[in-house]
């Protein structure tokens, strides 16, 4: 393994954590590069996606990249992505055990302490810094970074390269560790993930939202408002024909975590008892909340909510419902909600990140605030005893779904985005 170092922007942060005095000779900004032009489109471009998590792999960032891809290559254009599983087993299994140790070693050298999330990190961003920096990246007209760890980790080899870099963030990583608990406000942790995403913005040519609720996080991170601009994601999706049945079904198709809000759902429904006679519920999905789930079910005594756990035939379990609800407390742009909006059902979700981008309220959706139980409880049954009402929300979002949230529209955007870099 080349040797072992911490970029200084994430030693100066440490250092001054730990009140240890070094004189930095290294620039601790990045710059940015990539001007903007007329644009050329009828050039071919080479594009490279760059996540620091798995791909391909479950899950909404999985999702997007390879809708993008897919979507460029039918275009013409050329497009790679590089993530650490690709990385060789050398790497794998024997680099960042290593890189682990010596990241171990100086922390309890410089500061006589350790702390294993901050090593991890360390150690995987020194081992897929290595294996980007052999993937000859000048040959890419376009790099897109799709996470936090990606651009921190490109922003320092483009100070060689000058491409244009861009940024899509799919989420905020700190924040959302101080909201749930995972993370100590005032921490080491905080002030370390903290800077890794300020050195990352810094060094975007141009960040691309997937919604514009991303703006106001980006902008305390020191994204500067005229370097961003919002492309809601799209997705392809071949949803099912409707299949006609005697009950109501409502469906909620999401992991089994806290910030989806499954437990305000199901407090919802034991609200509308005698509303329930002939509705199925059905909560498909999998994860640490489903034994508490399945229990507080059991203690209201919601004996239609059948739990059917992950499941891979989702277009069949939308074509057989008629009403989707996502009660996430914390959430940036669900993929679930569109599914459900081309699969034509009833929607009702939460305010939450760009939800209202995707879902507006009384047209082709209901929004309720984040853990308001009476709202859930009121649209639920709105749904549930007006018919008409539940057909004309059903068509709107189809309809709503097929003109803007397909992802040829996004496909087109960013490429106007890209083309403006060449």
């Amino acid at each position: 393994m080349p040797p072992f170092n911490i970029h200084p922007s994430l030693l100066a942060i440490m250092d001054q954590y730990y009140d240890v005095e070094r004189d930095y000779k290294e620039p601790l900004t990045l710059q940015p590069f990539g001007q903007k032009t007329e644009g050329d489109d009828s050039k071919p471009m080479k594009i490279l996606y760059v996540t620091f998590f798995q791909y391909p792999h479950t899950g909404g960032l999985s999702h997007y990249i390879t809708s993008i891809k897919n979507g460029f290559e039918k275009g013409g254009h050329s497009v790679d992505v590089l993530a650490p599983n690709h990385m060789s087993s050398e790497q794998l299994e024997e680099w960042i055990p290593e890189a682990s140790s010596e990241a171990r070693k100086f922390m309890n050298r410089r500061y006589g302490r350790v702390n294993e999330k901050i090593v991890k990190n360390l150690s995987y961003l020194h081992v897929f810094g290595i294996f980007l920096k052999e993937k000859n990246l000048q040959q890419y007209d376009i790099i897109h970074a799709q996470d936090l760890f990606a651009i921190f980790i490109l922003g320092h080899l483009n100070q060689t390269y000058q491409k244009p870099l861009l940024f899509t963030p799919h989420g905020f990583f700190t924040k959302s560790r101080l909201k749930f608990n995972k993370m100590q406000k005032g921490s080491i942790e905080e002030a370390y993930f903290t800077e890794l995403e300020k050195v990352g913005i810094a060094a975007s040519t141009e960040i691309v939202m997937i919604s514009d609720s991303f703006r106001p996080n980006l902008m305390d991170f020191g994204a500067k408002d005229e370097r961003m601009v919002t492309v809601h994601t799209g997705i392809d999706f071949n949803p099912l024909p409707h299949k006609n049945h005697e009950n109501i079904i409502l469906t909620c198709v999401s992991r089994l975590s806290p910030r989806k809000g499954h437990g305000f759902l199901l407090e919802a429904l034991s609200r509308l008892r005698e509303h329930l006679t002939n509705v199925e519920v059905w909560i498909v999905g999998d994860g640490v909340m489903k034994e508490k789930l399945i229990e507080q079910a059991k203690e209201l005594q919601l004996n239609n909510v059948k739990f059917l756990g992950k499941r891979h035939d989702i277009p069949h379990i939308l074509s057989m419902s008629d009403i989707y609800v996502l009660a996430t407390v914390n959430d940036n742009f669900p993929l679930s909600v569109m599914e459900a909006m081309f699969s034509r059902q009833a929607v009702i979700s939460t305010t939450c990140g760009g939800i209202p981008e995707m879902v507006q309220h009384e047209e082709t959706g209901i929004l309720c605030e984040p853990g308001n139980v009476e709202q859930l409880a009121h649209a639920i049954k709105r749904f549930l005893t007006n018919k008409e009402e539940r057909k004309r929300f059903a068509n709107n979002a189809e309809s709503y779904a097929r003109q803007h949230l397909t992802s040829q529209v996004m496909t087109r955007k960013i490429e106007k985005i890209y083309q403006t870099y060449l």
